[in-house]
């Protein structure tokens, strides 16, 4: 998450965010390498290939660089679609981390905790915005019983 946003967040949900970066930052880092490589793969494939198929002759030596680029485009392909696949994995791990993470919650009840699971499992995209409007509710809630007891 952008450290702007971070800054502007309690030292509660600055350090659930942070346990969520931490399950998350192998694979992140993963995917980021991939995608470094995916588009220029894909797109020097792409280019060359078009060149040789239609402005360049075909003689004895056409095939070898057609199978070259085709080959480097697969891979420029392959990486892309890992890389769709992780992000997946990571969205994966996130929500689990939430909901987990909601479940064992001591301030807020059942049925106000199986609200936000549900949310966060009806749209995961939201997951983020939906977990920490629960931790603010959690927070202000356990707030409000600690000065209870005093």
């Amino acid at each position: 998450m952008d450290n702007f946003l971070m800054n502007s967040f309690p030292e509660n949900i600055k350090k659930e965010i942070e346990q969520i970066q931490k399950l998350i930052l192998p694979l992140a880092r993963k995917t980021s390498k991939y995608m470094f490589w995916t588009f220029p793969l894909i797109g020097i494939a792409m280019i060359n290939l078009i060149y040789l198929l239609f402005f360049t002759t075909r003689d004895g030596d056409f095939y070898i660089p057609v199978i070259i680029y085709a080959v480097i485009g697969a891979f420029g392909f392959a990486l892309l679609r890992e890389t769709k696949l992780t992000k997946k994995e990571i969205e994966r791990i996130g929500v689990r981390y939430i909901i987990e993470r909601m479940k064992k919650s001591r301030y807020l009840t059942s049925e106000r905790k199986n609200q936000y699971i549900h949310l966060v499992n009806e749209k995961p995209v939201m997951a983020m915005e939906n977990f920490i409007k629960f931790l603010q509710e959690e927070d202000r809630l356990k707030r409000l019983t600690t000065d209870d007891e005093d």
